[in-house]
């Protein structure tokens, strides 16, 4: 799959600004974007019936649950969607998974608009 602009992206941030931030720079350019604030409202909107969902990028560290948690639950619901760490943590190791290097995708907060369309075309 290559980048687009009519992906749709599940971002999972606790931070309000983050979320903001994301869908500032996807949305102008035809994305769909939906947050959650937590991995709980994440995992339930990706329940939802007729919901896809190519990308998740989610926050390394949540309140309720890690990333890497996160995508393992929300895998089952959504196999085929890509998955993009994001961290303020330096080298977070859970945000690198040897096992399955799909998970290993990472971008460094903070980051550019540039570097997170730079990421997320690499990946897709």
């Amino acid at each position: 799959m290559r980048l687009s602009g009519i992906e749709t992206v599940l971002v999972v941030d606790d931070d309000p600004v983050i979320l903001e931030l994301i869908a500032d720079i996807l949305t102008p350019l035809g994305f769909t974007i939906h947050v959650a604030s937590n991995c709980s409202d994440a995992l339930e909107f990706a329940s939802l019936p007729d919901k896809s969902i190519d990308m998740l990028l989610t926050d390394v560290v949540m309140p309720d649950m890690l990333g890497h948690e996160l995508v393992d639950k929300f895998k089952v619901k959504c196999p085929q969607a890509k998955v993009l760490f994001m961290s303020g943590l330096l080298r977070p190791s859970s945000a690198y998974n040897e096992e399955d290097p799909e998970k290993s995708f990472f971008i460094q907060k903070p980051f550019t608009p540039d570097q997170l369309l730079y990421k997320m075309k690499k990946m897709m």
